[in-house]
């Protein structure tokens, strides 16, 4: 038996466990190739970063610098006052393009920005560039080339409060919203004039979800909390030696860069690994089991939990102060189990759980028990010994199970690709 979940058909997983049921009922289940390919990513994206003159002109950095990790090319172009609260050396480095202002623009340079960028965000955008912009005012470098743009624009306000509110602001955020500009409402909160209430600079996260959005980027997962865990946990022996496995986190992290890509707020615990830290992604680094359970747990609010992490699953109960001498031909170790995590967040979480699974030997069976077993909605298994796949690879093959009773397989490919896949495996399932 089938069922259809937009477009995609599903194999039903049959209720009895034995093999020769299993082996007939997992050889319908469809190969993914998982809704029509959509892009997730700002990767070669154009955008032209507009900084006027505001205290939080210095976010303008993190701002390159976030983007350039996903594989933009930013231009920069500098008002005369934002250079009087940042230099234009650091954003030229950060964002490797020179940067344009007033005094070295040549001939007709910023005209040609009115077709050569995919979007144009002003970050920040004050009351002045606002009232401006709205008047269709173009006697400054950035002014004018507002006017002459007819991309999208996103602009991230960032003033003091009573700025904000004044009757000319709120008539100029209304005539470029006419103009189907994009005006960000700024965040409330402590200001640098030592107020309180709206003014401060939106999380940087949100103005690239909004740029997403308007550059038509498919963010299913906006506005979703997601904590995954990722890469080996260790427990330690002594001082110098410890228990672990091989996990290289690769698949924990690409789930991270994808489900940012799909405009969720993430949260990764990570064991040890030799990975770079994804762009817009909360991180905390963790070493033991104990570690990651308690890091977890501060983040039940979660709308999905993904444990990808292959955590330790014994750990010594004594451990030695001091190095263990090799004086004895043999040793033993008093080994006792770990927390088990998944169980433990599945009775205090309404959030969906994704377990993963790796198995040497009745792999899809011993998968469906743990499925059970630990209270999770989905589990993944991983084929470790199959076409060079699972562990330190960047390539993997996997199943996916639910506890509704279905079964994806998807074929070796990359792990981001994979990882966009489980992900979107997990977004229809809530559907």
């Amino acid at each position: 038996s089938h069922r259809v979940i937009n477009h995609k058909i599903v194999a039903k997983i049959p209720d009895e466990l034995d093999d020769a049921t299993m082996a007939t009922n997992f050889s319908r289940a469809l190969t993914v190739n998982m809704l029509t390919e959509q892009v997730f990513n700002l990767k070669d994206k154009k955008i032209l970063l507009c900084v006027t003159g505001s205290i939080a002109a210095f976010k303008a950095c993190e701002f390159i610098r976030l983007l350039r990790k996903q594989g933009c090319n930013v231009k920069v172009v500098m008002s005369n006052s934002a250079q009087d609260f940042i230099g234009k050396l650091s954003l030229a480095a950060l964002s490797d393009n020179e940067v344009l202002t007033e005094s070295n623009q040549s001939g007709l340079e910023h005209v040609k920005f009115a077709i050569e960028f995919d979007a144009v965000v002003v970050l920040p955008a004050t009351a002045n560039i606002l009232c401006k912009a709205g008047s269709g005012i173009a006697d400054d470098i950035i002014s004018t080339i507002l006017s002459i743009c007819e991309q999208p624009k996103l602009f991230a306000p960032a003033m003091n409060f009573r700025m904000w509110q004044s009757e000319a602001t709120q008539q100029a955020v209304k005539k470029l919203k006419d103009q189907n500009c994009i005006i960000m409402q700024p965040e409330e909160g402590a200001l640098a004039s030592l107020h309180k209430g709206e003014g401060r600079l939106p999380d940087l996260h949100e103005v690239i979800n909004e740029l997403r959005q308007i550059l038509h980027i498919k963010t299913p997962l906006k506005n979703k909390k997601i904590l995954i865990s990722a890469g080996p946990t260790r427990e330690n022996i002594d001082p110098v030696r410890f228990i672990s496995n091989r996990s290289s986190g690769k698949m924990g992290y690409a789930i991270a860069e994808e489900a940012r890509n799909m405009g969720a707020n993430v949260q990764l615990v990570s064991g040890p690994v030799s990975l770079e830290t994804p762009s817009e992604v909360n991180v905390v680094n963790i070493e033991t089991g104990k570690q990651m359970h308690d890091e977890m747990s501060k983040h039940l609010d979660s709308d999905i939990i993904i444990m990808c992490a292959a955590v330790s699953d014994y750990k010594v109960e004594d451990i030695a102060s001091e190095k263990i001498k090799s004086t004895k031909s043999s040793i033993s170790l008093d080994l006792h189990p770990t927390t088990d995590i998944i169980k433990s967040l599945a009775k205090n979480t309404e959030a969906t759980i994704v377990a993963f699974a790796l198995e040497t030997s009745d792999g899809k069976k011993n998968a469906l028990k743990k499925l059970k077993d630990k209270g999770a909605d989905i589990i993944v298994l991983n084929h470790p010994s199959e076409d060079g796949c699972g562990i330190d690879s960047n390539y993997n093959k996997v199943s996916i199970l639910s506890s509704d009773n279905n079964c994806y397989e998807i074929s070796k490919n990359r792990k981001d690709r994979v990882a966009k896949q489980i992900l979107k495996f997990v977004i229809n399932m809530q559907d």
